[in-house]
């Protein structure tokens, strides 16, 4: 039986290059996540991939951290990380600008 849950993401700092007449800039992400609530077919165990998109056409894999109970949210929160190493700029630009995609910061 399906059931909605919320994708818990972590994804990885990276460092945009700089433009003529600016210096390159590093985006830190480890005080923030990127939630959305989607529906899966069972609930995944820590280990396993899950494919996740943010626009049509750009899906890219995470990695399942740990799944917990939530009660407060009456669902199940599955911590997931980016599944490849780093990230191109124009990958974080469209999750972190993506609509069903929520920046949640850690403090």
């Amino acid at each position: 039986m399906a059931q909605m849950v919320e994708i818990n993401l972590r994804l990885p700092s990276l460092r945009l290059k700089a433009q003529a007449g600016e210096e390159a800039r590093t985006i830190v992400n480890s005080d923030v996540r990127f939630t959305k609530v989607v529906e899966l077919a069972t609930i995944p165990k820590p280990g396993d991939a899950l494919t996740m998109s943010a626009a049509p056409g750009m899906e890219f894999p995470c990695e399942v951290v740990q799944a917990n109970w939530h009660d407060g949210k009456n669902r199940f929160v599955i911590a997931c990380r980016y599944g490849r190493r780093s990230m191109s700029a124009d990958d974080y630009l469209t999750i972190a600008n993506a609509p069903d995609w929520a920046t949640q910061p850690l403090l």
